[in-house]
């Protein structure tokens, strides 16, 4: 039997911001949508679709962290990671982008949504255990936007 093979998470461009996961998923959904819109014409019940444009593939799971046993913070050791793959990186006025791996699924794309469900404590309140939702969106790089003056 083979070796288990934990996810990895990877800033590209922030150089030792990474983490592997304590847990694998149990799940993890791959999606892909395609942007559709009524064509132009008489009211029909079945009109026809006309293509808009391509849209970026999104990958979603839920990853399980636990310092019970340790009796660690599991935020300090583990969530505060992730939390650096949604913050803006002063040098890039953005984000970083970020590579999902596990085995042979390789993931490039940017973060877009990270939630934090703590479930246990201890004595002292610590987090001790916390499933994280995390999504990310497919890109080939990442820039930052500007709002145009008005």
């Amino acid at each position: 039997m083979g070796e288990l093979v934990k996810v990895l998470i990877k800033c590209a461009e922030a150089p030792g911001t990474e983490i592997t996961a304590q847990f694998n998923p149990k799940e993890l959904q791959v999606d892909k949508n395609v942007s559709w819109t009524n064509s132009q014409g008489p009211a029909k019940e079945d009109p026809e679709q006309e293509f808009k444009e391509p849209q970026s593939r999104s990958l979603s799971c839920t990853l399980y962290f636990d310092t019970f046993e340790s009796k660690g913070d599991v935020y300090g050791q583990y969530v505060s990671k992730l939390e650096k793959m949604v913050t803006i990186e002063a040098s890039l006025g953005r984000p970083p982008l970020v590579t999902f791996t596990w085995g042979s699924l390789t993931f490039k794309g940017v973060v877009e949504s990270l939630t934090q469900k703590y479930t246990m404590f201890l004595p002292n309140g610590t987090r001790c255990r916390c499933e994280v939702g995390f999504k990310m969106k497919s890109a080939s790089g990442a820039k930052v936007g500007t709002k145009p003056a008005g």
